[in-house]
């Protein structure tokens, strides 16, 4: 199973989009939402949120891949293979989203087992999520030989 840890209230920019690819998914995929801080200051905002998610990463034993700017750029072919690989050793398989002041590397770099990057470019993390959905999507396509990939 493919699960998708994100800091998000709502994804309203991206709302109809993620709908569909979500229901498009619902038998491949859990989403696991954690609540974005409420504090006031950025370095409180950043340990806090790092802490849940570094209490959450605690407890499994899944294949754990943070999105993150300086990761590995993969092709759609070579995201495929590195999911059907760590699906042969892990029973789930976990992205992790960044949120608005992102994460506090330092403090989880030794629960995180790969590191991604779509681009160079930074995106909203709604973003991030929705072209995350896409490639789960595709990939499954793909595995199924569907049109939807060509």
């Amino acid at each position: 199973m493919i699960k998708i840890i994100i800091f998000s209230d709502s994804f309203k920019h991206f709302e109809e989009s993620i709908k569909e690819y979500e229901k498009r998914l619902v038998k491949d995929i859990e989403v696991i939402k954690l609540k974005p801080s409420k504090r006031k200051e950025i370095s409180e905002i950043i340990l806090e949120e790092t802490k849940d998610l570094k209490e959450k990463l605690e407890k499994t034993k899944w294949f754990k891949i943070l999105l993150y700017i300086s990761g590995e750029q993969l092709s759609t072919e070579r995201f495929l293979e590195l999911i059907e690989k760590q699906s042969q050793n892990f029973w789930n398989i976990v992205f992790i989203i960044g949120w608005a002041y992102w994460v506090e590397l330092e403090m989880i770099k030794n629960l995180i087992d790969f590191k991604l990057s779509f681009s160079n470019m930074i995106f909203p993390h709604n973003m991030a999520y929705l072209i995350l959905l896409e490639q789960i999507y595709r990939i499954i396509t793909i595995k199924k030989w569907s049109s939807y990939h060509h």
